[in-house]
């Protein structure tokens, strides 16, 4: 689509009209929410390994702080987990925004094509 510039065949601007297929904005709307799905669960997985690993490197120490046999990575492994789950938290949000945003697109573009077409065919010509 181009705005304010001449055709290029040096006509006028103009008279070409804006085509939107709703039918693929609500295909890719419906994508993302598939994604934010698949996010959780491979989050999930993430926390459970992270977690488990966590676990694993305590397993035959004496816990808690590394100065008394706990080994340091472990907490890290927890802390890199939870800034895991924020960063997968603001995707899954930034998903569903971008999802909900596409909707509100497709119903607004439907709505108005139902009333121009109700509108084009309230309109009477003296041609019958």
């Amino acid at each position: 689509m181009r705005l304010n510039s001449a055709a290029a065949d040096g006509g006028g601007g103009g008279g070409g009209g804006t085509n939107v297929d709703t039918q693929r904005l609500d295909e890719a709307a419906n994508a993302l929410v598939e994604l934010r799905g698949d996010t959780e669960n491979v989050d999930n997985g993430a926390d459970d390994d992270c977690l488990s690993a966590s676990r694993g490197l305590n397993k035959h120490s004496a816990g808690g702080m590394a100065e008394g046999g706990s080994w340091a990575t472990a907490g890290s492994l927890v802390t890199m987990d939870v800034r895991w789950g924020s960063q997968v938290l603001n995707l899954k949000r930034m998903l569903q925004d971008i999802s909900d945003k596409l909707h509100t697109t497709t119903g607004h573009y439907t709505r108005t094509e139902q009333e121009e077409k109700a509108r084009q065919a309230s309109i009477s010509t003296p041609f019958g």
